[in-house]
C-alpha cells in the first residue's frame, strides 16, 4: 500500500490557486516523470516545487535500505541515517561543482545525484548552474546510475533520481512578460537557454510556463492528489512492475494502447508540433499516467492525449 507522510507545515494546501500547477506536480510525481517551471521572479514556480515534497511517497523498505547505505557512504552520522524514512528531496545551490553534483574527490565521495537516489533533484534557478554540471547529469538521470574513477579504483553509485527544475525565462527575468520590460539582448537570451541543450531539454516530460492562469476548471485538495498518485503507483507496479517514466520502447509498445478516438488525435499530434522521438515516447508515458490515476482504463482516449500535451509546453523562445 501506497503511504505518505503528513502534510508539510505550510505545504501545498497553504497555495491558494496555482491549481494547474499542483495537478502538474501531481502528474509528474505519479509517473516519476521529470518536471520544469519558468516564469518571471516572484511568480511562484519555486515555492510551488519545493512543496512537491508533500506529494512523495514514503520510501519502501528496499528504498530506504539503499537510501540509508549512500547516505552512511556519504559520512552523515549514524543518528541522522537512522532517522531517515522520508524521500529525499535535495536542493543543491547554484555554486554546486561538478563533483559537488556527481560525486567523486579523493575516495570517490557521492554526489547530490546519489543523495536524491529514490527521491527528487530539485535545481532552483537551474540556468544559473554551471554548464558543465547541467550536460554531465544527462547521462546518469538516463541510466540511473553514476560511474566514478579515481587513480585506477572505479566506483558505481546509484541515482535513480527524479528531476525537477525551475528557471526565470531570461537572464533579467521578465521576457515575455505583458507588465515587464525585458532588458536582455537576443543572443544574451539564446545563450541562457542554450545551457540546458536539447538532450536534457527533452529529458523534462511535464514543462509548464508558471505565468499562466489557471486554466483548469477542477480544485483538487492534497488528499485527492495523494490519491490520485497512490491509483496510479498501484496500478502500474501491478500492470508492469515499474512506474511509467521507466517504460522502455517495448514496454510502452506492449502496454500503452489507445481507441480510435486517442489514435486520430495522436495522429494530428505529429502535424502541429515538431516533436523528438523522445518527446513522442515521454507524451505517450505522460498520457498512459494521467490514465492510470483517472480510473486507470486499459487504452487510452483522447482526453488523456490532449491532457497530456497541456502539460508539456514548448520553451518560451525557439531556440533549442
Amino acid at each position: 500500500m501506497i503511504k505518505f507522510d503528513k502534510p508539510m507545515e505550510k505545504g501545498l494546501d497553504s497555495i491558494e490557486g496555482r491549481d494547474e500547477l499542483k495537478y502538474a506536480m501531481a502528474v509528474a510525481v505519479a509517473g516519476r516523470h521529470n518536471i520544469m517551471f519558468w516564469g518571471k521572479p516572484g511568480c511562484g514556480k519555486t515555492m510551488l516545487l519545493q512543496r512537491m515534497q508533500d506529494l512523495l511517497p514514503l520510501l519502501t523498505d528496499e528504498e530506504l535500505d539503499s537510501v540509508k547505505r549512500i547516505y552512511a557512504l556519504y559520512g552523515f552520522p549514524k543518528e541522522y541515517v537512522d532517522k531517515i524514512y522520508l524521500r529525499p528531496f535535495r536542493m543543491p545551490h547554484q555554486s554546486t561543482t561538478l563533483e559537488g553534483m556527481l560525486g567523486g574527490g579523493k575516495n570517490c565521495k557521492t554526489g547530490e545525484i546519489s543523495l536524491a537516489h529514490n527521491g527528487v533533484l530539485f535545481l532552483d534557478e537551474a540556468a544559473e548552474f554551471r554548464t558543465s554540471v547541467l550536460q554531465a547529469m544527462r547521462i546518469p538521470l538516463f541510466q540511473g546510475t553514476i560511474t566514478l574513477s579515481r587513480a585506477g579504483h572505479t566506483t558505481t553509485y546509484p541515482a535513480k533520481f527524479q528531476l525537477a527544475m525551475a528557471t526565470n525565462p531570461c537572464p533579467c527575468g521578465n521576457y515575455g512578460s505583458s507588465d515587464r520590460v525585458c532588458l536582455c539582448s537576443a543572443k544574451a537570451i539564446e545563450q541562457y537557454w542554450k545551457k540546458f541543450s536539447a538532450p536534457l531539454y527533452d529529458a523534462m516530460t511535464v514543462r509548464m510556463s508558471a505565468d499562466d492562469t489557471d486554466v483548469s476548471p477542477v480544485f483538487y485538495t492534497l488528499e485527492e492528489l495523494r490519491e490520485f498518485i497512490s491509483d496510479a503507483w498501484e496500478a502500474q507496479f501491478e500492470r508492469q512492475g515499474c512506474l511509467n517514466a521507466d517504460l522502455n520502447a517495448e514496454g510502452i509498445h506492449k502496454y500503452i494502447k489507445m481507441d480510435k478516438y486517442a489514435e486520430a488525435r495522436w495522429a494530428r499530434v505529429g502535424l502541429e508540433r515538431e516533436l523528438t522521438g523522445r518527446e513522442e515516447l515521454d507524451l505517450l508515458r505522460l498520457a498512459r499516467t494521467i490514465a492510470d490515476m483517472h480510473g486507470n482504463p486499459t487504452e487510452l482516449c483522447e482526453m488523456h492525449i490532449c491532457r497530456a500535451l497541456q502539460l508539456h509546453h514548448k520553451v518560451p523562445v525557439d531556440i533549442i
